[in-house]
């Protein structure tokens, strides 16, 4: 086997057909690390990083894939070098691709190639499923390099089966979820002032996306600037999105609009082999009476069961409390820090993952003698 690391864009453009035919043996498809998303995401956040996407080849044949990129940052204060899964908060999930048709022994080697950190390096393996099996094989100390390994948790994803009619699914709700859209669909429909539509987003200079950016610039994400009126890498990835996958038909807005003018709310959605991601999701805080994000949300996942064009709702979020009425189906996420062998990454090591934790348990262990019987 052979190592060929991709460093720019244009390359990583060179090799798309052999990329996306290896991830094309996956089922499901996984959409962020397809081409597509990935030339969406470098386009928008690579500034500052070094691309670094490493391909491993068995022959002339593409049999694994890891989508890395460096960076400098501190970690604990002391800069470091990372080596780092090219994701952010706006991807929903991460990994490295082998072919699975090779031999264990074989899968093995090419994990080990594109896993492999240098001594000054952190592996950083962001966003990763908790059931993995490259979760299994970062953590197996057997490993060569494998002896300064950690994990940290990361998101639990609420994910929706589409398996059954819309009736049946809704039937099955808690009740107090029932009662309280209930209440939201009838004030919500009692003022008689609201649209719902879902439209397609097929290009960057569509005027929908001008809606989308000024909904999000009157939500509750202005105040931390991460609407995508202030925050210009959020507005060119939904910029690169449309490009990319626009001509698709997959990328679609759903919209609230008030007396068909104002926008008042919008969840984006992407489906990709028969999941639907919602991408993003805003709405404006002067209508937060009205609950539009979830009368939409609700319009949209009704809208989903009804056509039976996906079969998951993977809703890209953290286990927030309004997700949790929808499902009892998770997706648990994770990050694993494999740190080099150089001596300053070994004492990082050691504080973050032997001493720092003790710390931690006697704090809190004072703090709960400190509490008044």
């Amino acid at each position: 086997m052979k190592l060929k690391v991709i460093r720019t864009e244009e390359a990583f453009d060179r090799i798309q057909p052999q990329w996306d035919e290896l991830l094309a043996k996956l089922d499901p498809v996984p959409l962020t690390l397809t081409h597509a998303w990935l030339r969406s995401w470098l386009g928008a956040f690579s500034a500052g990083m070094q691309v670094e996407f490493r391909c491993v080849y068995q022959g002339d044949a593409l049999v694994g894939v890891a989508p890395f990129v460096k960076v400098r940052e501190r970690y604990r204060g002391v800069p470091v070098t990372l080596l780092k899964l090219a994701a952010n908060g706006h991807t929903p999930y991460s990994s490295i691709v082998v072919d699975s048709s090779l031999s264990a022994g074989d899968q093995d080697q090419a994990l080990g190639i594109l896993t492999k950190i240098a001594p000054d390096e952190i592996g950083l393996f962001f966003k990763i499923n908790q059931k993995s099996g490259l979760r299994d094989y970062l953590l197996d100390r057997s490993k060569i390099g494998h002896g300064r390994v950690g994990q940290k948790p990361g998101l639990r994803t609420p994910v929706v089966d589409i398996d059954r009619s819309w009736d049946e699914f809704y039937r099955s709700r808690r009740r107090s979820l029932k009662k309280s859209l209930n209440h939201k669909l009838n004030r919500f429909n009692k003022s008689g002032e609201f649209t719902i539509t879902e439209e397609p987003v097929t290009r960057a200079d569509q005027p929908i996306i001008d809606e989308l950016v000024t909904i999000s610039a009157k939500s509750w994400k202005s105040t931390i600037g991460n609407d995508l009126k202030s925050n210009q890498r959020s507005r060119q990835f939904l910029l690169n999105l449309a490009e990319t996958f626009g001509h698709s038909g997959n990328l679609t807005a759903w919209i609230v609009r008030h007396r068909d003018t104002t926008p008042v709310a919008f969840e984006l959605h992407l489906a990709y082999d028969h999941i639907a991601y919602p991408i993003r999701a805003d709405y404006d805080e002067a209508f937060n009476a009205y609950s539009p994000g979830s009368v939409l949300e609700f319009s949209a996942l009704r809208s989903l069961f009804e056509s039976g064009a996906c079969k998951q709702y993977y809703t890209c979020a953290d286990d927030y409390w309004y997700l949790s009425k929808w499902t009892e189906d998770y997706e648990d996420i994770c990050s694993v820090e494999l740190f080099g062998s150089s001596l300053k990454l070994r004492l990082l090591y050691l504080a973050e993952y032997r001493v720092i934790p003790v710390i931690k348990r006697f704090i809190k262990k004072d703090a709960k003698q400190a509490k008044p019987a």
